[in-house]
């Protein structure tokens, strides 16, 4: 059963000599895999935070795994129940990590209501920070000039992000941060969190665009897929222990719960509709933050990631086993972060998909027993696959693609096209 390898997960450092690595030759598979001189950063001297700014410190807002912020009220449903389960009166409360606010519309007093999540469709809970005025500019300072590279001719970057910093545990993590041009306190606004790959850092995320490949742009070209101004996008920065992301501790982790804290607190966000998403080695802190936020965290969507040589909450009080809706995209001759089970390591399909589908079952089905349409033909191409097996409010889809190590996937020897950030927003936006 291919599922018996789940029991090995936790033991997260045995493949660490076998690690997922993005060595595409290509710097544009890494989406910003390259030394962009054009821009730089600096902080306003050594002075922590800025004048004027809050001091977001671990001791108040950090978590322990599994637990919700202490300054918060804890109002999130904390069961689970499938779709078809039995209606309770409705909560008009926001969850938990967004204080005691009130929802208000009518639409909001009629939903059906679960022990553990929402109906498709909710209406949005608006976090703390709505209706505060809003500093639409980062805690550090941050040059950015929009000029083409000359390495890179047909590179450019985009200087709309803001570069912000907190407090976590004593150490300072940064963070970028997208709004949309035309921002509203009173508008609660999705939440999109994009994590980089080895080779790639936050600011490359943020910034970097390919002008001849239309897919490689900012936050895995998802601001380019928001053509309403619906999202706020967020690329954090990992390499702070010689490795894109924590191998053995849940440092970032817990940089994730204050980052997400603090942007609740600051400004309009629907606390219902967080989103993660990572390639590679931000694949597999995506999958990570997946087995353990799923009170905060909506959905994720993963390129070619693993399940090894990243933390993984162990069982008991820092993994509560929720289900969480998911999307994974994974090439079949993937030879870093292998598709099935091999002498690296767990295969993508066989580990962390099948992880998920075992939380995600419907009431008296075994999800992670459905076996995937997969795509099996020559050539570039794809299938992606939604199970059936699993409650519908946790939607699992699986795209698989004859391609390599990468996250751009594309159809047909078109280099220009890649149907991956649409078919991944289309996924976020049924929610």
């Amino acid at each position: 059963m291919q599922n018996k390898i789940i029991n090995a997960l936790a033991l997260t450092g045995i493949f660490a000599l076998v690690g997922c690595t993005d060595s595409s030759s290509d710097p544009t598979d890494l989406l910003g895999n390259l030394d962009n001189p054009e821009i730089s950063s600096n902080s306003e001297g050594d002075e922590f935070p800025p004048a004027g700014e809050t001091d977001i410190t671990s001791s108040e807002t950090s978590t322990l795994p599994g637990e919700s912020s202490p300054s918060k009220e804890n109002t999130q449903p904390d069961g689970f129940s499938s779709a078809t389960g039995e209606n309770t009166e409705p909560d008009n409360t926001t969850s938990s990590d967004s204080g005691s606010q009130q929802a208000t519309s009518s639409e909001s007093a009629q939903e059906q209501t679960y022990a553990f999540g929402y109906a498709l469709g909710n209406a949005p809970r608006k976090s703390k920070g709505c209706g505060k005025d809003p500093v639409l500019k980062g805690t550090e300072w941050y040059q950015c000039q929009k000029k083409t590279s000359d390495a890179w001719p047909n590179a450019d970057v985009d200087c709309s992000a803001q570069l912000f910093s907190i407090n976590v545990n004593g150490e300072k993590r940064i963070f970028y941060v997208t709004f949309p041009e035309n921002y509203d306190k009173n508008k609660p606004y999705k939440l999109l969190f994009a994590h980089h790959c080895m080779g790639s850092d936050a600011n490359h995320m943020a910034t970097w665009v390919s002008a001849d490949r239309d897919h490689l742009s900012p936050y895995y070209a998802q601001k380019a897929q928001d053509k309403e101004g619906n999202y706020i996008f967020v690329s954090p920065e990992g390499n702070t222990d010689g490795m894109p992301w924590s191998m053995f501790s849940d440092k970032d982790h817990r940089f994730f719960s204050d980052m997400l804290t603090y942007l609740e607190d600051n400004y309009c966000i629907d606390t219902t509709r967080v989103f993660a998403t990572g390639f590679s080695f931000g694949a597999m802190f995506t999958n990570s933050l997946s087995w353990e936020f799923q009170s905060r965290i909506r959905a994720v969507a993963v390129y070619a990631t693993a399940i090894f040589n990243i933390y993984l909450p162990k069982d008991g009080v820092d993994r509560s086993h929720s289900p969480i809706a998911w999307m994974g995209v994974h090439g079949k001759q993937d030879g870093t972060c292998p598709y099935l089970t091999n002498n690296r390591g767990p295969g993508a399909r066989d580990g962390a998909l099948v992880e998920i589908l075992k939380n995600n079952s419907a009431e008296g089905k075994k999800a992670e027993e459905e076996a995937p349409e997969e795509f099996n033909g020559w050539g570039n191409g794809h299938v992606c696959y939604d199970f059936k097996d699993v409650d519908p409010r946790f939607p699992v889809k699986w795209c698989s693609h004859n391609g390599d190590h990468q996250w751009s996937a594309t159809d047909d020897g078109d280099h220009t096209h890649s149907w991956v950030p649409q078919t991944v927003h289309e996924f976020f936006e049924q929610f």
